[in-house]
């Protein structure tokens, strides 16, 4: 009995450890280069910057690859730059900045999307998906 209230408490831990999730928190998606109003707020997002590592088309990997993007997050008062990154060890998929919490949700296209341009893409070619929230 002792070991299920503990298992228990280390779940209910690791999901408080997550406040953003799709099902509860807006979604929008931001092309690269272009600034967006994040709604109901005076929170405007520009994606920046984009590092794209994930596994190329046509190709078997193990791992599903590194996104780690770039966003300013501008209010009438302030302009901060974050970074949102997948899987990096200098950046995490959430970020605290004017007066928001932003989850990085997802990036398009795919690779193999990407492939068939038959040229390097550029941050034009993306679009962004977060997820926001009142910051805690």
């Amino acid at each position: 009995m002792r070991l299920a209230l503990a298992t228990l408490a280390v779940i209910g831990l690791a999901s408080a450890a997550w406040p953003l999730t799709t099902q509860i928190f807006p979604q929008m998606t931001l092309k690269g280069g272009e600034a967006q109003l994040v709604p109901d707020t005076d929170v405007t997002l520009l994606f920046t910057d984009v590092e794209d590592q994930r596994c190329p088309a046509g190709v078997d990997c193990f791992w599903a690859g590194m996104i780690r993007v770039q966003l300013t997050v501008s209010t009438p008062t302030s302009k901060q730059e974050i970074t949102l990154c997948n899987q990096c060890d200098n950046a995490r998929d959430l970020a605290t900045a004017g007066g928001l919490t932003i989850g990085l949700i997802g990036l398009a296209p795919s690779t193999e999307d990407l492939a068939k341009l038959g040229r390097e893409p550029v941050l034009a070619d993306y679009e962004l998906t977060v997820n926001y929230g009142p910051a805690e």
